[in-house]
C-alpha cells in the first residue's frame, strides 16, 4: 500500500486503471485492486461477520452521536470505532442462529478521564 501527500492531482477516491485510490485513517492510499480468493469463509469467520454486522446496523443510525460523545480519537481509531470495538467484545450475544444487542450493556457515550 502506497501513502501520498499531494499526487500529482491530489488524492482520489475510486478505481483507475489496476490501482484504487482512498481516504483511510486521515490519509490518502492507493493500492491495488483486491484479489478475490477462491475460498470457503471459515464457520468462525461467518460469526465475526454476523456479529460485526450487528453491531454495524445498530450504530449507523446513530453515527453522529456516537462520533461526538464516545471519548476521543485514539491514534487512528476514531470514536465510532471505538464503539464499534466496545460493542463487538461486550454489548452482542448470541441468539438462536444469530446476534442481538445485550441492550442493558449498551454504550451510547462514553467519557473518559485522564489526570
Amino acid at each position: 500500500m502506497a501513502k501520498f501527500e499531494k499526487g500529482i492531482l491530489g488524492g482520489f477516491s475510486g478505481k483507475v486503471g489496476t490501482v484504487v485510490g482512498a481516504r483511510w485513517r486521515g490519509k490518502n492510499i492507493m493500492r491495488s485492486l483486491p484479489q478475490r480468493g477462491d475460498y470457503t469463509p471459515s464457520e468462525l469467520q461467518l460469526q465475526q461477520r454476523a456479529k460485526f454486522k450487528t453491531v454495524i446496523q445498530f450504530l449507523t443510525p446513530i453515527q453522529r452521536i456516537v462520533g461526538r460523545f464516545f471519548g476521543s480519537e485514539q491514534g487512528d481509531k476514531s470514536p465510532f470505532n471505538l464503539a464499534t470495538g466496545y460493542h463487538l467484545t461486550e454489548a452482542v450475544t448470541p441468539d438462536g442462529d444469530g446476534y442481538v444487542m445485550d441492550y442493558p450493556k449498551v454504550l451510547i457515550s462514553r467519557v473518559i478521564y485522564v489526570d
